[in-house]
């Protein structure tokens, strides 16, 4: 008995003890904003027909900026005129050039499936799932590589090479297909994208007077974007071809 009583003894002592140099190690808890996070952007983006106004569906987004310049968002987009839903997390670098990817596609065809990216220098993977299995890529990229990956509000991370002036300049993208056909599954493309400079345009929109920088994406979904903010956010989109414009509705901004 008193073999026993001095073991419990010896294990409370030891407890204590470990108690207060684990005490006298941790950092004081952090009672005011969160330091590792510079600001944090959320809004939401609506889908609409240029010809009557339609409704066609939106997204709604929230992007964290980081004391290193790198950025990461993450957006829920309901593309209802396509019964379609989409699911991103995108991260890229301080100049904007892309990290990482994860997308999961939903269509009326059902779930399309996911893909992850990953850009580590001149090196990009991709691992997509769905339906036909897993599939894996490998392949040396250019510096001026662009993931799209469908999030509306991040198309002006598709423009971040741009030298400021009014000459059609390119970049590589990788593109990823958010509306496989039934039965099959995403996949990745890689083409090469060609862009202009309009030059400076002030935008107004529901969620506000932007000062924007207009471009042009050419190719055969040609595209118009106003780019804004220290984030390169989309406050305005026009696709002709679809007879859709895209236009920011909401965005509220915390810098911590």
């Amino acid at each position: 008995m008193i073999r026993i009583w001095w073991c419990a003894l010896g294990l409370f002592v030891m407890a204590v003890a470990g108690s207060s140099v684990l005490a006298q190690t941790l950092a004081p808890e952090n009672t005011g904003q969160n330091l590792g996070i510079v600001r944090t952007v959320t809004g939401k983006l609506t889908y609409r027909t240029i010809s009557d106004q339609r409704h066609r569906g939106g997204e709604e987004f929230r992007l964290l900026v980081y004391p290193d310049g790198t950025r990461q968002l993450f957006v829920s987009k309901d593309f209802k005129a396509f019964n379609a839903q989409h699911t991103i997390v995108a991260r890229v670098d301080a100049r904007f050039r892309p990290l990482e990817t994860y997308a999961s596609y939903r269509t009326g065809n059902g779930f399309g499936g996911s893909i992850y990216v990953t850009v580590a220098g001149s090196e990009l993977r991709t691992v997509a799932f769905g339906p036909q299995g897993r599939i894996d890529d490998k392949r040396t990229v250019s510096d001026n590589i662009v993931v799209v990956h469908h999030g509306e509000v991040a198309n002006g991370w598709y423009v971040w090479m741009d030298d400021g002036s009014a000459a059609v300049q390119r970049s590589n993208a990788l593109i990823l297909n958010a509306a496989p056909p039934s039965g099959g599954q995403v996949s990745a493309v890689y083409a090469e994208t060609r862009f202009t400079r309009l030059g400076p345009e002030q935008v107004t929109t529901p969620a506000g007077a932007f000062e924007t920088t207009h471009y042009r994406l050419a190719g055969p979904e040609p595209l118009d974007l106003w780019i804004a903010t220290e984030d390169r956010l989309v406050v305005r989109q026009v696709d002709l071809r679809h007879d859709r414009e895209y236009v920011l509705t909401e965005m509220n901004v915390i810098r911590n």
